[in-house]
């Protein structure tokens, strides 16, 4: 059984050198997001390439020696065809495991970037860290039921639920400022959150599905790229959904991986015991991190 740990060195986080091997050797090893269909054609950066992206019929294919694949109205490339398990093999059980949702169903409403002075792993961690959903969102996150969250791992993705906090009765707080979303039931009213190995995050709720994708722009440095899908044809209140995301994600998540990267560089920094549930989901992705890396 797999103790919760911290695996990773300080370095992981703000050495050049460590960043140019993830570069070579993880992203140049896994699949990576594109984006939903509608992006295409599109050139994108993996694992320190340029790959094009485009439509081929019904399917989409990349420029050599790359290949693509399209799961749920979304686009995945992987730099090397010739190694690469197909997508749905490397996706494994995870599409069986985020409830009724289909992306491909919604429309997207609403793209917003922001930057965070962090290491990408560091924001992925916290999205994977169950014991923060108690303090850093005590208010945001304050209409689910945390205690009665579920957890697993799916090879080396994850996917986490929450159901609706017993008493709350206001929908509002679970649609977003959305219609309810029509192809899902009540069951998946609550907060999914859920993540693609390596650095795509994505969450669910009443009435959106999203993704968050975290893109390495240096050793200290990431790009989250956040994409809102919602019901076609109907009114959305995206600047309000928008403010309670931005309050999540990036004023509230952004901060604490920022705060978390400054410690880092310290000679005093160091990684007490880690919950042994609420944490052991960071433990599993160092494990896949460092698999990737050829690091024992």
């Amino acid at each position: 059984m797999t103790t919760a740990t911290f695996l990773l060195p300080p370095e992981a986080y703000w050495s050049t050198e460590w960043y140019e091997r993830e570069q070579r050797e993880l992203f140049g090893r896994t699949w990576s997001f594109v984006g939903p269909l509608d992006d295409l054609p599109a050139v994108v950066e993996v694992g320190g390439h340029a790959i094009t992206v485009r439509r081929d019929g019904d399917g989409v294919i990349a420029g050599e020696p790359a290949t693509a694949d399209v799961w749920a109205g979304f686009v995945f490339v992987h730099p090397d065809a010739w190694t690469a398990d197909p997508l749905d093999a490397w996706l494994g059980e995870l599409p069986a495991h985020i409830g009724a949702f289909r992306p491909e169903r919604l429309v997207e409403v609403a793209r917003r970037r922001f930057e965070v002075a962090a290491n990408w792993k560091l924001y992925v961690e916290n999205h994977i860290d169950v014991y923060h959903l108690w303090y850093l969102h005590e208010q945001s996150l304050a209409a689910y039921d945390h205690p009665n969250h579920r957890w697993r791992s799916c090879g080396d993705h994850w996917v986490f639920y929450e159901p609706p906090r017993p008493g709350v009765a206001d929908a509002a707080q679970f649609v977003r400022g959305f219609p309810p979303i029509s192809h899902i039931g009540r069951d998946d009213w609550g907060s999914g959150a859920h993540l693609v190995f390596p650095n795509l995050p994505f969450a669910t709720g009443a009435g959106f599905f999203m993704t968050y994708q975290c893109i390495p722009r240096g050793p200290e440095h990431t790009t989250i790229d956040l994409r809102v899908r919602a019901e076609p044809g109907t009114d959305h209140d995206v600047d309000g959904f928008l403010a309670m995301v931005s309050t999540v994600l990036h004023a509230e998540d952004g901060a604490a991986c920022e705060q978390i990267q400054a410690a880092l560089r310290s000679p005093a920094f160091g990684v007490g015991p880690l919950a042994s549930q609420h944490e052991l989901p960071i433990t599993r992705f160092h494990e896949s991190v460092l698999a990737r890396m050829d690091e024992p």
